[in-house]
């Protein structure tokens, strides 16, 4: 028992509990053997009466004859079917000689319903957990979990600066690899096929033209023990296809590329890309942009996390943008003076949806008369009109850099800044605050962003904007539960419809906004600012652990529910019937409602707000 008890605690979701809950888990562990490629659960419409663990060995999980994935030890499979009380949707057998542990579901289903298996119960649905009910088919295996260690598939060319593009070239394919690392002593360059054709063959160099001169330098990299969707998350962000894997000493490992990284759906972010970055006029790209939604839809069935999803919206966006901007200069010249564009809210945070709309900010050097004003502000309605087209939605409420509360010289917007957060209650500052402390740079050199983050950092007097922030952050609170068909609220009102970006996700990412800018941080994403809050202390570890995982599950169900209504062609909202979800999803969220409720009361009571 105490062997069993060792080895489940190393695992999710038992890695949490206290040493009584896993010892009696531990004690009630059915131990079975299946030999080689023997049926575990045989039949896909039956449901599972049991939740095994692979304790050696490893499970086949197979739908039609297609192989869905491989589990291995710690893994968990069935518990779904169990708890659901709905058919496996697929076959499970031994790989390879295999131990498993059985656990009924009176033991089982404790430690499932707690509010620490959020994050388990988020992350299985890449292993067949359906958030909402009536999903018939399981996501094919993805790479995004595994180390990208794990995924490389041929050793890397290293090469001295001095080498010639035609030695090089040489040495790629006898690799077979399509690209060569240049070794530049405290930091690695980076020389594609790509590079060979349009830097040297294109152009006519010589053959013995030297790497160093061609190569692409310094190589954005990745650490050996990131995930196949850290990886991807970085390759979109910067716009390349090969990552240079380093080791923890900083020695290379190999080069992932996005071959490696992901099936043909996978790639439809990069594609797309490439083709709004040619597109050479505004209708172009609206025409490129239109194939967002069918891209979102490919990267969730490929098994990529809410987050990863998000990320993949915010980097079209910003391509879409950057390119409209640079049509704009080319048919109407630049303006007079440096500016950064700046998106904010949930762009800013890298955090969209299919559903969310655009808030962008202006910030140029130079004064702030009303004449350059108005010449920045027509160009923002230029840009701003060919993005309407590409299919995003522009704020309705008028945080656009189109208008003037919205575009101004950096040097008035840090006076703002510092205006808003010692008197965030004169002219809509806690609004403007919430929305500006998000922005991230789309287009610009200026160190726009930088600046206003340092205003904001820098005012003295902030405890009454803080304050004001963690008020906002205890308005909307979550509902207590389901009952029937209907959502509960603390009012004691029944709805027919959850809003899961209203009642969901806003508490969190207000709890986050003013625990992450309480602990000095300013323009960052919702898990960010929950780990920094964490490490400043103005979180504890138990509430970062609360939010965290409401904020993973939360953000699943969210993207889930809208690329099914893609899929179905329809505009995506943030309203769910409640009957839509699947049992186990309803008392998941049930108990992450109760987490962030927690969070609030104790914020409440820290601040010393009145109770209520």
């Amino acid at each position: 028992m105490h062997d069993i008890a060792d080895f489940l605690r190393r695992h999710p979701p038992f890695d949490d509990l206290d040493e009584l809950t896993l010892e009696h888990v531990a004690a009630h562990a059915e131990i079975e053997f299946h030999a080689a490629h023997v049926a575990i659960l045989q039949s896909a419409e039956a449901r599972s009466e049991f939740a095994y663990v692979v304790r050696r060995g490893s499970v086949e999980l197979v739908t039609d004859g297609r192989l869905l994935d491989v589990l291995g030890e710690g893994e968990m499979f069935g518990f779904a079917s169990l708890l659901e009380e709905a058919p496996l949707g697929f076959v499970a057998r031994a790989a390879e000689d295999t131990l498993v542990l059985r656990f009924s579901a009176d033991v089982i289903r404790p430690v499932l319903e707690r509010p620490a298996s959020a994050r388990f119960i988020a992350r299985s649905m890449n292993k067949g957990v359906r958030l909402l009910a009536g999903h018939d088919e399981l996501p094919v295996p993805s790479t995004g979990g595994r180390q990208v260690r794990e995924l490389i598939r041929a050793s890397p060319l290293l090469c001295p600066p001095a080498t010639s593009v035609q030695e090089a070239a040489r040495g790629m394919v006898e690799r077979g690899v399509t690209c060569a690392v240049v070794d530049l002593g405290d930091r690695l360059g980076i020389v594609t096929d790509r590079d060979i054709r349009t830097r040297v063959v294109a152009v006519g160099a010589h053959p013995e033209t030297p790497i160093s001169e061609v190569m692409s330098a310094p190589a954005w990299t990745v650490p050996a023990d990131s995930t196949g969707t850290d990886a991807l998350l970085t390759m979109l962000d910067h716009g390349v296809r090969h990552l240079p894997v380093l080791d923890p000493g900083r020695r290379l490992v190999g080069v992932l590329d996005d071959v490696d990284l992901m099936a043909s759906e996978r790639r439809a972010p990069f594609r797309l890309r490439a083709a709004i970055a040619r597109s050479p006029d505004a209708e172009s790209v609206a025409r490129a942009a239109a194939e967002l939604p069918d891209t979102v839809i490919a990267l969730h069935d490929a098994g990529l996390p809410a987050a990863a999803v998000s990320r993949a919206i915010a980097s079209i966006h910003d391509s879409v943008t950057a390119r409209l901007i640079d049509l704009d200069r080319q048919a109407h010249g630049p303006p007079p003076v440096p500016y950064t564009w700046l998106a904010m809210g949930s762009f800013g945070r890298f955090e969209p949806f299919p559903s969310s709309d655009i808030d962008c900010a202006l910030a140029w050097d130079g004064p702030d008369d009303e004449d350059l004003r108005g010449e920045m502000q027509a160009l923002a309605e230029r840009v701003l009109s060919g993005v309407a087209r590409s299919g995003f939605r522009l704020d309705a409420h008028g945080a656009l850099a189109s208008k003037a509360l919205f575009a101004r010289s950096v040097e008035a917007w840090e006076d703002a800044a510092r205006a808003w957060v010692e008197h965030p209650d004169r002219r809509r500052g806690l609004m403007l605050l919430s929305v500006v402390v998000e922005s991230n740079p789309v287009w610009g050199a200026t160190a726009a962003a930088e600046r206003i983050a340092a205003a904001f950092a820098r005012t003295p007097n902030r405890e009454v904007m803080l304050k004001r922030l963690a008020a906002a952050a205890l308005v909307e609170r979550p509902p207590t539960g389901f009952r029937r068909h209907f959502v509960l609220h603390w009012s004691g009102e029944r709805k027919g419809e959850l809003d899961i970006k209203r009642r969901g996700l806003h508490p969190i990412e207000s709890l986050a906004r003013w625990s992450g800018l309480a602990a000095g941080v300013s323009a960052a994403s919702t898990r960010a600012r929950i780990d920094a809050s964490e490490g400043a202390g103005t979180l504890d570890a138990e509430d970062a652990v609360l939010l965290r995982d409401a904020y993973e599950l939360v953000s699943a169900l969210r993207m889930e529910h809208q690329v099914e209504q893609l899929r179905g062609g329809l505009p995506p909202d943030d309203l769910i019937d409640p009957r839509s979800l699947a049992p186990l999803t309803r008392t998941s969220l049930k108990e992450a409602f109760r987490g962030v409720a927690r969070v609030q009361r104790g914020v409440r009571l820290q601040l010393g707000f009145a109770p209520r």
